[in-house]
């Protein structure tokens, strides 16, 4: 934990470089390679993947025998995993689990912004600060920041730990002889606004945020490469003695880094979202067993409808070379076996050297008789039983059995309901990670404008609050009917219940009611 003695302001790139990384364990990592689609292996390059997260069968050289033995073997070995590949089958619940998680904790995203000295007037109208700040962060808020924010998200809930970073392009700014950033003249907030931007790291193990144990600032650095593939370290540290936030950036073929000092209110230019992972080693444990067994379904239809056949005792094709031990002799070289569907697989017929009594040698005598014959399919019922199981396994340790509630006819509505629920209280820790990260979002934005227009801490005092609207599925008919019945004996207000129908603006809804009520109302004449 060097790190937390390292000066940031001063330590070079390699220090920094160093203290910004940081190793995903196996867990981690082959999740991040099965929500890519990776499930046969970890990649390789080229498209390829190796054979790591296969559970079924595998052939392999043995360590004993001939250098043509070995050969022969690897031909076999060779010819299996080909037949694995084509014919290896998954199905990703993985990234089906982590997307369902995430996107119904975050399907709608929204702030509140409130100076805490000041109670909502009874009409409903804001102070100034409140109404300037929250049409500059909606100017500046679009669907790319949702992106990134449930980019985050996904990470924190596959791997346990995912980082925004803001970044504010270079256009903003004008270097000095000091290597110092300013920001252009004349700029408005709005203006700044456009520089700013909000991405996901693809890569969080390159990039450490932490808090620091004794003064309690935040810290952050981060190892990337840019596009001309220099070795860049991004810092972005709170100052102890002023407060200030100091971002800084160091490039590998540049001598002195480039820096700006900003009053951010002892905010930092990165988000970490953490959470205990989705993602467990059962659950690894289990996509494994299932899309083994999908490829086994597979081969044994395969097998069905194009059978297997064997020789034993049979030889094998084979091609007359040179020996090369032997000069001026040949030897046979046979053919490597083909196994699968469809093929024939020859295994040459064992023998030993017959002799007389005298000892004279009289050939080779073959041991058994020539035997022929075919690999039948088997009844595919405990394929599928074990395929379910796995299945029903993977749901159950996401929390998410009601997605096979909604496959079985048979399940009452009371099940669907407690399974629900059970999705419900799983997805807590997503919805008020979302919260806070769009909080924090928000928070630094306004901070990071604000100081950027030489108005720093302008909306210091104002109370940021993030909102999320989870949603699994839409309101049915009666679920609104119910509604309707609870709003008029009074149980529930208006409000909750067009919360519940996914209303975000309740006073543009009624606008726009009123809005067509006049138009259709008859025009009146005298």
């Amino acid at each position: 934990m060097k790190y937390l003695t390292l000066n940031l302001l001063t330590a070079s790139l390699g220090e920094l470089r160093d203290a910004a990384r940081s190793s995903l364990n196996a867990t981690a990592q082959q999740a991040r390679h099965m929500y890519s689609g990776h499930h046969l292996g970890a990649p390789i390059g080229g498209g390829e993947m190796n054979f790591d997260y296969w559970r079924g069968p595998m052939v392999r050289v043995p360590d004993e025998g001939t250098e043509a033995d070995k050969r022969r073997a690897q031909g076999v070995v060779t010819e299996f995993q080909t037949a694995l590949r084509r014919s290896f089958t998954s199905t990703n619940v993985l990234r089906e689990v982590v997307r369902r998680d995430v996107h119904s904790s975050s399907a709608r995203m929204s702030w509140t912004l409130m100076q805490p000295s000041n109670r909502p007037a009874p009409d409903g109208t804001r102070t100034a600060l409140e109404q300037e700040a929250d049409a500059l962060a909606s100017s500046w808020w679009n669907a790319s920041t949702e992106q990134a924010i449930r980019r985050a998200l996904t990470y924190a809930r596959r791997e346990g730990r995912g980082v925004l970073r803001f970044r504010i392009a270079s256009g903003l700014f004008q270097a000095s002889q000091d290597g110092t950033l300013r920001v252009k003249g004349n700029v408005t907030p709005t203006d700044i606004a456009r520089y700013v931007r909000l991405e996901c790291l693809e890569h969080p193990e390159n990039a450490r945020v932490w808090e620091d144990p004794d003064t309690l600032n935040r810290r952050a650095v981060y190892a990337y490469q840019d596009s001309a593939q220099r070795d860049c370290v991004e810092v972005s540290t709170v100052a102890d003695d002023t407060g200030l936030t100091h971002l800084r950036v160091l490039r590998g073929d540049q001598q002195e880094a480039q820096g700006v000092a900003l009053d951010l209110g002892g905010l930092v230019h990165y988000l970490e979202l953490a959470a205990d992972p989705l993602i467990t080693p059962q659950f690894l444990q289990n996509q494994m067993a299932y899309n083994t067994t999908s490829t086994m379904i597979l081969r044994n239809t395969e097998l069905a409808g194009f059978l297997e056949r064997y020789g034993i005792n049979v030889e094998p094709p084979y091609e007359v070379v040179p020996d090369p031990d032997r000069p001026g002799q040949t030897r046979r070289v046979y053919r490597a076996p083909r196994t699968g569907a469809g093929s024939m697989v020859l295994w040459r017929q064992a023998t030993y050297r017959k002799a007389d009594a005298q000892g004279k040698y009289l050939g080779d005598e073959p041991l058994g008789k020539a035997e022929y014959g075919r690999f039948e399919p088997v009844s595919p019922a405990a394929l599928i039983t074990a395929a379910e199981h796995s299945q029903l396994n993977m749901y159950s340790e996401a929390g998410q059995v009601f997605v096979l509630m909604g496959k079985d006819a048979t399940a009452s509505g009371r099940s669907r309901e407690v399974a629900l629920a059970d999705f419900g209280t799983a997805r807590e820790d997503t919805v008020t990670l979302a919260q806070n990260a769009v909080k924090g979002v928000i928070s630094t934005f306004l901070a990071l404008v604000a100081a950027l227009a030489n108005q720093p801490r302008r909306y210091a005092q104002l109370d940021v609050q993030g909102t999320v609207r989870p949603r699994v599925i839409p309101p049915s008919p009666e679920d609104r009917r119910a509604d309707r019945e609870d709003v008029a004996a009074g149980v529930i207000s208006r409000a909750t219940a067009r919360q519940r129908q996914d209303i975000d603006d309740p006073a543009q809804e009624d606008a726009q009611i009123e809005k067509e009520r006049s138009l259709s109302a008859p025009e009146t004449r005298p």
